[in-house]
């Protein structure tokens, strides 16, 4: 009976089992996914289901192995930097792909401003840079991510301090007075180009991790359609979106040193004792008994960490990516630090059966910025080495000080007594609507609102002890400005986008309309004459009786608008020849009512002449196209309100007396009512080439740009303006170049790549008009320099690059030293002779004996970039090169004379220079002071590896990596580019660091 009822039991079991097998009837499916280009396997690609969790990742090998329900009916392969795949499984049991590599693609999509083309519809000049082939920075400014990739485009930090501001120049300078700096758009959102005092650089605030390509616009054709802001060229940022459909999680974390590479050679305390006896025995008894070396005690090595963390996922009708990150960078100056929260959102949602679609991006972070003392690198340089950095006896916060008045500051005590902070908020977003309109088949209306709000303060306290301020009648001071900048944007227009088959036709077609407002509120507020300092920066109403008349407080509001109206046409006939025509209309509240509008068209055409019949003869050119395009551009980056002569309180010294009371004055801004826009016109012609199936690439390009009626200040006729300068359209300008450019797969094996690319550019610049047609002005000297008040280096000469320099041509003595002025200089034995060529023979040295000697402007610029891959190894280095510039170092001639070590009655440290060119009194216009500053920058060199398949993981890489390795170069000041002293002039610079960092990058 037992055995009966067992059996029965195992047969009910067996077919209620057989009769649920249908549900859970599963199908396991194998392959190998590979490199369509060159058939190596592609470990850690993605291989789904859609529209369930199933999924996994190839191995080591490409191979994967997946089981499936019976229902299932695809699978979908991706990669990172390759073009998603979605294949029908058909009953098959093995299914093997080959992606492409997204940037190789032909169909890549390119955002161009208002929309977006394919890329082998270009016409323009136009270089995408996508996040693979960013550059590992270890800086919070996002512009250098893209340093020597683009060939044509110069981008230099300003200086080494933490998130520097960035010199950006695009085939070259095309204003002299108005801004040079290319417009940036963030999502579709232009951005204001003025800074805020509470950060170095105000894109600072957008994180490296959250961006997802940068696209350069160089020529009018392609930045025509943002008009009067496209004359600088145009930095499109797209941020990346959540495109995977399951859900990912990455995190990557970093962790810095950094470390000065250079300081400013000037004597240690040993020998600045010897000199001084020998040289200037008049302060002799000043010297004191201690060694400090003051610029290692104002320097640190500087530590820093980053942490970004994201998650992205697709679903059927939507997308969605959110990003947290968190900098902590100090600077190798004592006090200098930036601390950045930031955070982002993007969502795409499809409605409608994907005929309606929007998409929102919001990002937003917190800075704050701590500012070294400005006066830090020259004091650390010249103070006294032989005195110690504390006085117990001192009055001023125990360090050891000089009692004359105008003597150097003991530079520790600046940054330890001293508070400069800022702090900044900022969030830009926008919402971006296109609708597919029913019945007309292309055609789409599309809406994009966005905003861009920045508010803030920055905060000084200088305590009554600081000897800077104790040396005032007013001793202590307090100060806070604070800001409000608001830029709001709608967009609005269509487009029709349609191919006609009959006519062998494509046209893209876009009408639109902008208006974009910009509000800023600066509320500041200043008091000097403390009480007491225990408040710090925190109370400002601690003050003397007598100091109320050094209480200052202002609000400046400054409202401007830009209304534009603008279209562009994109016309392809039988898939080889290209037109583009681009309208634009700009109306700027920065000129008056008579020349407030401006227009601005371009024209391009394009011919692929690869896809002629006549080329099937030579299948090694994979690609060639030829582009030609002219254009207008404008420049409004100027001031606000400066066609109307608005009242101003005169200053202190500008009252007038009205019985036994003076009374302040008001006065009109300079102002001119017919101040215009600054127009530049730009001829471009083009040639885009790909090898041997795509294997090499690359491209070149000749351009010329015209600037007329340039935006200069000069100084007004007499009696027409209350200042000393006035900004008017005057003068004309002209850039032109070569710009070329070539990357390729040089090395390809099992186990080896190597990837390639090279980039150089030559732009030669003119000025070849600074007055209006007779009015006689035949130059303007230039480019203020340290060390005496009012000393200028540079000159704005028509015919000759703007900021050449203009200095005296130093002579030579036969042992090779630069001539000291009433010496013997011949070697006759005769004192007396001049130290200068006397240029005009006239036995005098004057200002007619100035001459041109050298430009900032690099001749040549280069860009060379590897990626290199063994097995799991990997490693990348990126070089620039520039060739044919000059810097005047200021440093040398500002420290470089023994008159320097008496300054102000008391020791003052000078430069070793000084011992080789035996220079008593500063030559400042000497032409030995502009040197040749031709460089090799190594940039970065990072290795990694790529950890092997590990449970529940897509991908760790571990890596390393060095930035500003090293610079190769003849200058001997601490760094050849220089930017924020001046462009060219190197005046106590904050110093570049080396900069070792470690991280890791993982993936879920």
């Amino acid at each position: 009976m037992q055995r009966s009822l067992r059996f029965l039991f195992v047969l009910l079991l067996a077919c209620a089992v057989s009769s649920t097998a249908p549900a859970f009837a599963q199908q396991q499916i194998t392959g190998t996914v590979t490199d369509s280009q060159n058939g190596e396997t592609l470990p850690g690609a993605s291989v789904s289901v859609p529209g369930t969790s199933a999924g996994t990742a190839t191995d080591m090998n490409g191979q994967y192995e997946l089981t499936v329900s019976e229902e299932a009916d695809s699978l979908r392969f991706s990669f990172v930097g390759y073009t998603t795949r979605t294949l029908a499984i058909e009953g098959r049991s093995t299914i093997d792909i080959a992606l492409s590599p997204a940037t190789q693609q032909l169909d890549d999509i390119v955002v161009i401003g208002y929309g977006s083309v394919q890329e082998r519809d270009i016409t323009g000049s136009v270089n995408k840079v996508d996040a693979a082939e960013f550059n590992p920075v270890a800086t919070a400014s996002p512009e250098q991510l893209i340093s020597g990739k683009v060939a044509g485009v110069q981008i230099s930090a300003s200086d080494g301090a933490p998130g520097s501001d960035t010199f950006i120049r695009v085939r070259g300078a095309t204003s002299v007075n108005a801004d040079n700096q290319p417009l940036f758009v963030i999502d579709g959102v232009p951005l204001s180009n003025n800074g805020n005092t509470a950060q170095r650089n105000p894109l600072s605030f957008l994180s490296a991790n959250d961006i997802a390509n940068i696209t350069v616009l160089k020529d009018a054709s392609a930045t025509a359609i943002y008009g009067s802001r496209g004359a600088n060229g145009v930095i499109l940022i797209e941020t990346k979106s959540g495109d995977v459909e399951e859900g990912r999680v990455s995190y990557t974390g970093t962790v810095a040193a950094s470390q000065v590479q250079d300081n400013i050679d000037v004597l240690g305390a040993q020998e600045f004792r010897t000199v001084v006896q020998d040289r200037a025995p008049s302060v002799a008894g000043r010297l004191g008994i201690a060694t400090t070396d003051w610029q290692d005690a104002t320097q640190r090595d500087a530590l820093t960490h980053e942490h970004q963390l994201s998650y992205s996922q697709g679903f059927d009708t939507s997308s969605l990516r959110v990003s947290f990150g968190y900098l902590d960078q100090e600077g190798v100056l004592q006090t200098s630090s930036l601390e950045r929260v930031n955070a982002g959102l993007n969502l795409n949602q499809s409605l409608f059966d994907d005929a309606l679609s929007i998409t929102t991006n919001l990002k937003g972070s917190k800075t704050s910025e701590s500012f070294e003392p400005g006066s830090l690198v020259g004091g650390a340089a010249s103070f006294d080495p032989t005195q110690s950095i504390r006085d117990v006896r001192s009055p001023y916060g125990g360090f050891f000080e000089w009692n004359a008045a105008l003597a150097e500051n003991n530079p520790v005590a600046e940054y330890i007594l001293q508070s400069n902070q800022g702090e900044t908020f900022r969030s830009i977003g926008n919402v971006d609507a296109e609708y597919e309109i029913p019945y007309v088949q292309g055609l789409s209306a599309r809406a994009n609102v966005g905003y861009d709000v920045t508010v803030g303060e920055r905060e000084f306290f200088a305590p009554t002890n600081l000897k800077s301020q104790a040396e005032t009648n007013f001793p202590g001071t307090v100060s806070r400005a604070n800001f409000r900048q608001l830029n709001t944007l709608v967009d609005a227009f269509l487009n029709y986008d349609r191919r006609f088959e009959e006519i062998e036709s494509k046209f893209d077609v876009t009408a639109g309309y902008s208006w974009q407002d910009f509000s800023e509120e600066y509320p500041e507020y200043s008091a000097s004459g403390l009480t007491t300092n225990i408040y710090g920066p925190n109370r400002s109403d601690v003050l003397r009786a007598d100091s109320l008349s050094q209480v200052t407080s202002t609000v400046t509001e400054i409202p401007s608008r830009l209304i534009s109206v603008f279209g562009r046409i994109n016309y392809t006939y039988k898939d080889r020849y290209l037109l583009t025509a681009t309208v634009r209309r700009d109306g700027s509240s920065k000129f008056g009512p008579a020349n407030r509008w401006g227009t601005f068209p371009s024209a391009a055409l394009a011919w692929r002449v690869h896809q002629e019949s006549f080329m099937e003869a030579v299948p090694q050119i994979s690609t060639l196209k030829v582009r030609v395009s002219a254009g207008i551009t404008g420049n409004q980056e100027i001031g606000d309100f400066q066609y109307a002569p608005f009242y101003e309180p005169g200053g202190p010294r500008a009252q007038a007396q009205f019985g036994n009371g003076f009374v302040s004055t008001i006065r009109p801004q300079p102002a001119d009512e017919g101040i215009k826009w600054e127009e530049t016109t730009t001829y471009n012609a083009g040639i885009d080439f790909g090898l041997f199936n795509e294997r090499v690439t690359g491209s070149v390009e000749a351009y010329r740009s015209i600037t007329d009626d340039l935006l200069f200040s000069i100084t007004p006729a007499a009696g027409s303006n209350l200042s000393n300068f006035v900004t008017t359209n005057i003068g004309k300008m002209q850039n032109q170049g070569i710009e070329a450019s070539l990357s390729g797969l040089v090395v390809e094996t099992g186990d080896f790549s190597w990837n390639a690319s090279i980039n150089a550019s030559t732009n030669q610049n003119e000025l070849q008009r600074i007055d209006r047609p007779g009015a006689g002005i035949e130059q303007l000297r230039v480019g203020g320099i340290s060390g005496a008040i009012g000393n200028t280096i540079q000159v704005l000469r028509p015919g000759q690059p703007i900021f050449s320099f203009y200095t005296y041509e130093q002579r030579y003595a036969q042992d090779g030293t630069p001539c000291v002025p009433g010496a013997d200089c011949d070697g006759d034995g005769n004192a007396g002779d001049l130290a200068y060529v006397d240029q005009n023979g006239d036995g005098t040295i004057n200002e007619d004996d100035l001459t041109l000697s050298g430009s900032p402007q690099p001749d040549w610029i280069f860009g060379h970039t590897s990626n290199l891959r063994y097995r799991n190894f990997d490693m990348s280095f990126t070089l620039r090169a520039h060739i044919g510039q000059q810097v005047y170092n200021n440093v040398e001639s500002n420290f470089g004379h023994f008159s320097r070590l008496s300054s102000n009655q008391v020791p003052t440290n000078i430069h070793q220079d000084a011992l080789s060119t035996e220079f008593t009194d500063p030559q400042y216009f000497s032409d030995y002071y502009v040197e040749d500053a031709d460089f090799l920058r190594v940039d970065n060199i990072t290795l990694g590896y790529t950890l092997p398949d590990l449970p529940g993981v897509r991908n760790i890489r571990v890596f390393g990596r060095v930035n500003n390795a090293f610079i190769l170069t003849g200058y001997d000041g601490i760094d050849p580019e220089v930017f924020s002293a001046g462009i060219g002039i190197d005046n106590n610079v904050y110093p570049r660091s080396r900069t070792f960092t470690g991280g890791v990058s993982v993936s879920l």
